[in-house]
């Protein structure tokens, strides 16, 4: 059955455009419109009618007034996220103690790194080579800085010795792969870094001396500064 001559067409595409038609007439519609050309010129006229286009349509601004007594009158302040609950709130309250911890990080390693003074030069036989060691204010580091880097040969390493100004035995500091860096203090020697104390680098195997002393050529040797 054809709907374009139906005496209900206008009524149909009304109940269409407003969807109120449902289930089996509206598919039966849907097919008329593709089939028959009246059905769809008849549609695209009650669509002006029903659905004005957008330059038809007046735009309209709510009173302010409006929007409080529907505020009011639907109780929406309920709904207000509390000031403790807001993610903005909390996103800012976060990066700011980020930024606060990364300042106070930086300002605490510049505050607490010791400083450096100047301990000992040590110096070949020759006077070619020489070493400056400074140490740390809270004696634990030795910076050890070479006229020229100077690599441990193959099969060999420096050790850094105290020799204490009583005579006695040296003491070990580091064994070193180059005359250069920074070296830890061992904490029985930290106190013994003074006046008429000597320090010096010898030649040894790869891991240092096997018997606690200097086994090979001293090459470098300088006193430390008195305190």
């Amino acid at each position: 059955m054809r709907l374009g001559p139906s005496p209900h067409l206008d009524a149909l595409c009304g109940e269409y455009l407003l969807g109120t038609l449902q289930g089996a007439a509206r598919r039966r519609f849907e097919r008329a419109l593709a089939q028959e050309p009246l059905v769809a010129s008849r549609l695209a006229s009650w669509r002006n009618v029903v659905i004005p286009q957008p330059a038809e349509a007046e735009r309209m601004q709510p009173d302010a007034r409006l929007w409080q007594r529907i505020a009011r009158d639907l109780s929406l302040h309920r709904y207000r996220t509390p000031w403790y609950a807001r993610v903005g709130l909390w996103r800012g309250w976060a990066l700011a103690a980020t930024t606060a911890l990364v300042v106070w990080s930086g300002v605490a390693l510049v505050s607490f790194e010791p400083a450096m003074a100047p301990l000992a030069t040590l110096a070949s036989t020759t006077g070619q080579a020489r070493l400056s060691v400074a140490m740390s204010s809270d004696r634990r580091w030795l910076q050890l800085t070479s006229t020229r880097t100077v690599q441990a040969g193959p099969g060999q390493s420096f050790e850094l010795w105290l020799l204490p100004a009583d005579g006695s035995a040296p003491r070990s500091m580091a064994v070193l792969g180059e005359l250069g860096g920074r070296v830890a203090v061992p904490a029985p020697l930290r106190d013994r870094l003074g006046a008429g104390v000597k320090l010096a680098v010898s030649v040894e195997p790869p891991g240092g001396s096997p018997t606690g002393a200097p086994t090979g050529p001293v090459i470098l040797v300088g006193a430390v500064a008195p305190g």
